[in-house]
């Protein structure tokens, strides 16, 4: 089921995992809604990790490029791996973001 989330009031990104050349990423979060933690992992676009991104570093946190896990094949598939805590130095929690783009959850 495809839905835009907006039901949590923060969010927390803890791990992003992509192919190089998909549309598709899949995400490790925390939401909180009502005070209530709720572990999930869901599919967002690329769009949606940049604003993330960009929102986590404008907010002052330096991306650390050299915490990116890339694993390399031999037939030219490059996927990216990274958690947020280690890019980032510490777990960021985000208020007020809703995704642009449809997001599908896969995992609650």
């Amino acid at each position: 089921m495809d839905t835009i989330i907006s039901i949590y009031e923060k969010l927390i990104i803890k791990e992003v995992t992509y192919e190089m050349g998909d549309n598709i990423v899949r995400a490790k979060c925390d939401l909180i809604v009502q005070g209530a933690l709720i572990e999930t992992e869901m599919w967002i676009s690329h769009t949606d990790l940049n604003r993330i991104i960009a929102k986590i570093t404008a907010s002052g946190y330096e991306f650390k490029v050299t915490q990116v896990n890339a694993l390399e094949f031999a037939d030219g598939t490059s996927i990216i791996d990274y958690r947020f805590e280690n890019v980032f130095g510490e777990a960021v929690v985000l208020e007020n973001f809703q995704f642009s783009q449809a997001v599908q959850e896969i995992r609650a």
